[in-house]
């Protein structure tokens, strides 16, 4: 429990980085996946302890190939994939670790919390041969299942823990779960795999949280008065 006179609201600062996972046409378990890079920046802004509003802008690379016996397609796939959502952040604790006087000066360490929302990915497949090791080996891609860049609808939901060094500085783990409205993040559609359903990614980072000290101070001001 750190002490504080800093109330729970205000901008957060909201940059991270980590691992994502496909779930796709040709791929739904770990084992076929090739685990690609994630990048985010965004901002938090608190409403109060419980509740915060979140934006953010990220880069995910998502790639795997086909490991079925029982659907020898022998393809694999690489997708550039951005991501804009909008969230809604619920802490399922309090911000704030005190009571009654000590309520306002003391806040919690670690707060884990759930986030769920809605946007959009603009994203770009290729698919290729699955006996390369990888997209830049390969001398063959087959041919595009539709035109790219595409845009296509997105629901992240998922939750983490928040550890709170100061004022200014937190940092969170989170896990979040994608849905999305296309089955073409792996470029393998009807054509190759008629039964194939919408494609879906997982992403766990760790995500860096900076606080504008003085500016909230303003903000706490005038919200007070």
């Amino acid at each position: 429990m750190g002490k504080s006179k800093i109330p729970e609201r205000g901008l957060v600062i909201v940059a991270g980085g980590g691992i994502s996972g496909v779930k796709s046409s040709i791929c739904g378990s770990p084992g076929c996946n090739d685990f690609g890079p994630n990048a985010s920046i965004g901002a938090w802004y608190k409403i109060s302890p419980y509740v915060s509003l979140a934006s953010s802008v990220d880069y995910v690379r998502l790639g795997a190939s086909e490991k079925d016996p029982r659907r020898p397609l022998n393809v694999s796939f690489q997708s550039e994939v951005i991501e804009v959502t909008g969230t809604v952040v619920v802490n399922l604790l309090d911000s704030y670790a005190g009571s009654g006087n000590y309520r306002s000066s003391r806040k919690r360490f670690v707060v884990p919390y759930a986030r769920a929302g809605g946007g959009f990915i603009y994203y770009t497949a290729t698919s290729y041969p699955g006996d390369a090791s990888s997209l830049e080996d390969s001398q063959t891609t087959y041919d595009p299942e539709r035109e790219y860049p595409a845009i296509a609808a997105v629901i992240p939901f998922g939750g983490g823990l928040r550890f709170r060094f100061s004022d200014e500085i937190a940092v969170a783990g989170e896990a979040m779960y994608h849905l999305t409205t296309t089955k073409f993040l792996d470029n393998v559609g009807p054509r190759l795999l008629p039964a194939s359903g919408t494609d879906h990614y997982a992403v766990a980072a760790i995500k860096i949280m900076y606080t504008p000290v003085i500016k909230n101070k303003i903000f706490s001001k005038k919200y007070q008065e």
